[in-house]
């Protein structure tokens, strides 16, 4: 059978990405890509590992005197695709597209993020050059609640250096990352029956998304705020009302789209078509794509949330922030903390928010979770935080990174960026019950990570599958 992506080097990267990319890895549906890994070790007599998560830890055999580096990254992926697609990612390969120097997928999330990682830690485990200790450790669940790296047990890891492959810049050593909390909100609302009515269904779509830690700095819009604009203008004439409200489908993913229903008993076509034209003309330089579409159709019994929990929600969504909190002070260019206005959803009794927190320093964390419980009080919402994730501090004496340094640099006769990034990392996670481990973070180029747009540079896998085989064989 031709291969897609064969020819393409490292040729044994390349190979096993392709595998795994036939293998469904949503999150929380990970057996499968856990089982695979577990055969694919014994296959190579490995020591092979796999607790009740279907975290997978490999290691080579024989090596116990040896210096042992630890390759870690998740099996997950973020699973978006375009609307026009059909792909059923319960069951469906991810179709892959190479054009030129770039692997994307047709109309759905690559899986580059994190899937390079399991494609490398293999090729690196059947490499009979590389004379290290190596381990590799593949979890869980990252990219919703950590908690394949959270549940990690104690003293099941024998290497003290991790080299994490979860980044997404060439050239760029990650040495700390943010941690994160997610807030569950339920704003009641009361519904009543109209009787008869004009239908409007009103879609926001074919904003840019991205990933809600690493690129919340880019000035990308937030589709639930716009469509909660576009209501607010719509209701300042009181002649509507608010039927179902939904936007948004990860919390890790800065929202692409939102759906709002109304119902009418006068003609709204025009006024809502005028609406959507100016927000749209107010928001194209920074959201080009920015796309409206309105459909109207007559509906009978048509049961509605009342003008007062309508009114409440959109109080409740521009009061509520979204996108960069605060940058941090040591360095200006990095963000410190930040919300994701991730998720909205009309349920029976309540509308459902969801919106994920992140900051690198716990106490801005905590402020910033008393300033959006101060508005959801105000607002009569009812809330609970989750457990959420730990930041990943920055470690002073790092011999790792140093040896990352000083080998990038003979490599490459230039310096190597250090780093501290917005994103959850799970070398914070891992840290838990490993503290005496020392970490980096490293990648090839990713970019448009959590949306249908994610692509992978294809020499920058080359480049940096090279860098971190000369890395490890110099630990």
């Amino acid at each position: 059978m031709l291969r897609k992506l064969e020819g393409l080097k490292p040729e044994r990267v390349f190979y096993y990405f392709e595998e795994i990319s036939k293998i469904p890895r949503e999150s929380y549906n990970e057996k499968e890509i856990s089982d695979y890994l577990i055969e694919f070790g014994k296959r190579l007599n490995l020591e092979t590992y796999q607790d009740k998560h279907y975290n997978v830890i490999l290691r080579k055999k024989g090596c116990e005197d040896l210096p042992t580096v630890i390759i870690q990254g998740h099996m997950d992926m973020v699973c978006e695709k375009e609307n026009e697609s059909n792909h059923d990612f319960k069951k469906d390969p991810i179709k892959l597209v190479v054009d030129k120097n770039i692997l994307r997928a047709d109309k759905t999330t690559l899986g580059g993020d994190n899937g390079i990682a399991l494609a490398m830690g293999m090729a690196i485990l059947e490499d009979e050059s590389i004379k290290n200790g190596i381990e590799l450790l593949v979890t869980t669940s990252e990219e919703v609640d950590l908690n394949g790296a959270l549940s990690l047990e104690p003293n099941l890891l024998k290497g003290k250096m991790l080299i994490n492959l979860d980044s997404e810049d060439e050239g760029i050593v990650t040495v700390g990352s943010a941690g994160g909390v997610e807030i569950d909100i339920a704003l009641p609302i009361t519904k009543h029956e109209v009787p008869h009515a004009s239908v409007y269904t009103i879609v926001l779509d074919k904003l840019q998304g991205g990933h809600s830690g690493t690129e919340i700095n880019q000035n990308r819009c937030n589709a639930n705020k716009i469509m909660a604009e576009l209501l607010e203008e719509l209701s300042k004439d009181d002649k509507f009302t608010l039927v179902e409200i939904s936007g948004g489908s990860k919390d890790n993913a800065i929202p692409r789209r939102s759906k709002a229903i109304i119902a009418s008993n006068e003609n709204m076509e025009d006024k809502i078509i005028i609406a959507c034209n100016k927000l749209k003309e107010k928001y194209i330089k920074l959201e080009p794509e920015i796309h409206f579409e309105v459909e109207t159709t007559i509906g009978k019994n048509i049961i509605a949330i009342s003008k007062e929990s309508f009114k409440k929600y959109l109080k409740t969504i521009k009061e509520l922030p979204t996108g960069v909190n605060t940058m941090m002070k040591e360095y200006p260019e990095i963000v410190e903390s930040s919300d994701n206005l991730a998720i909205v959803k009309t349920l029976d009794d309540c509308i459902n928010i969801i919106i994920s927190l992140r900051s690198s320093e716990p106490s801005v964390l905590e402020e910033l979770k008393n300033k959006i419980s101060d508005i959801l009080k105000d607002n009569e919402a009812k809330f609970e935080f989750s457990a959420g994730y730990p930041e990943w501090r920055f470690r002073a004496d790092s011999k790792l990174r140093d040896k990352a340094l000083e080998v990038y640099k003979k490599m490459y006769n230039k310096d190597m960026k250090v780093e501290v990034i917005h994103a959850g990392l799970e070398c914070g996670a891992i840290s838990q019950n490993y503290s005496d481990i020392d970490f980096i973070s490293i990648g090839p180029n990713l970019r448009e990570v959590h949306t249908p747009s994610e692509y992978l540079e294809i020499d920058s896998v080359e480049r940096v599958y090279n860098y971190l085989i000369e890395l490890i064989k110099s630990l």
